[in-house]
């Protein structure tokens, strides 16, 4: 491997007892929040590594491989890869390489196909874990601070909505479920053409966490189920050939469920994504992805207000 490798030689050392001889193919990293994404070739196979100075996106990783993509790896041939080793101390995790190429940005990224494929693999992974009473409140306690944050960010009708649609919340108990967190054709891999048996497979399990089952599908709704499609979705065509409705109609007949089932949940999650996705793409200085945001909660808030 180069010597300006992103692994520390503490991950460099651990890698090494991992895949002695290993040789480096591709950096697979997106350039964000500080994770190398690295294919290496090995004795066994290639492989995917997963490096990183922070340690709760690849804590999250190592936990969804362990506890969340079971479904999937008993499925034949398995849709998701499989955990080789893990050390969330160093910052590393290694697993098992995936065929194919990434749905955002190809050929593939609209095919309802596509979409109903990864409705029935989300259908797997949401297994219920536990019901809690707190979810809620503690999701509204993240939309008051981000209500305050995002003053000046948004048109201040809509934060004033905002601020009543959560005023107006009743906290209920919620069911847990196994979320994989950025659930969109960016961590989805296709190995094949959709009009000859192609297979989906998920990556990316670095956001994954129980929550609501709702809350893999808001982004869904908003960047890809809309008659246009978002900045940040990973299209790169013209808007003008995108059927949101046809690949919302093909996901939830893969799924087998509409959010609108849970309709005050559906409602709280796209609050806080909306808000969520302004506040955060400020600080990181997203401008795109912030317009999004505006453009979520307006949507939120035509829906809901």
């Amino acid at each position: 491997m180069p010597d300006a490798t992103p692994l520390t030689p503490a991950q460099r050392a651990l890698v090494d007892a991992w895949f002695p001889g290993w040789a480096f193919e591709e950096d697979l990293s997106w350039g964000l929040q500080g994770i190398a994404v690295l294919r290496l070739a090995t004795a066994a196979g290639p492989v995917v590594v997963k490096a990183s100075a922070t340690q709760h996106h690849l804590v999250r990783e190592a936990r969804a491989h362990r506890q969340m993509t079971g479904p999937l790896l008993a499925l034949e041939p398995p849709r998701a890869a499989r955990l080789l080793h893990a050390d969330t101390r160093a910052g590393v995790v290694a697993a098992t390489w995936l065929p194919g190429s990434l749905v955002a940005g190809g050929p593939h990224e609209r095919s309802p196909e596509v979409f109903r494929q990864a409705g029935e693999l989300l259908a797997r992974v949401h297994v219920p874990r536990e019901q809690t009473t707190g979810y809620d409140a503690a999701v509204l306690n993240k939309v008051g601070d981000f209500l305050a944050r995002a003053s000046g960010l948004a048109p201040p009708d809509h934060l004033r909505a905002a601020g009543r649609l959560a005023a107006a919340h009743r906290a209920a108990p919620r069911w847990l479920s196994a979320t994989h967190g950025d659930y969109s054709p960016r961590n989805w891999v296709l190995d094949g053409d959709p009009s000859s048996g192609a297979l989906l497979r998920v990556i990316d399990w670095g956001r994954s966490g129980y929550r609501p089952w709702v809350t893999d599908l808001v982004r869904l709704e908003h960047q890809w189920f809309q008659p246009a499609v978002g900045p940040d979705s990973g299209s790169g065509g013209d808007a003008g050939t995108h059927d949101g409705g046809g690949l919302r109609a093909a996901f939830y007949a893969g799924y087998g469920r509409d959010p609108a089932e849970e309709p005050d949940s559906w409602r709280l999650d796209n609050l806080l994504q909306a808000l969520g996705t302004i506040v955060w793409s400020r600080e990181v200085g997203d401008a795109a992805f912030e317009e999004e945001g505006r453009r979520m909660l307006a949507r939120v808030i035509d829906w809901f207000a």
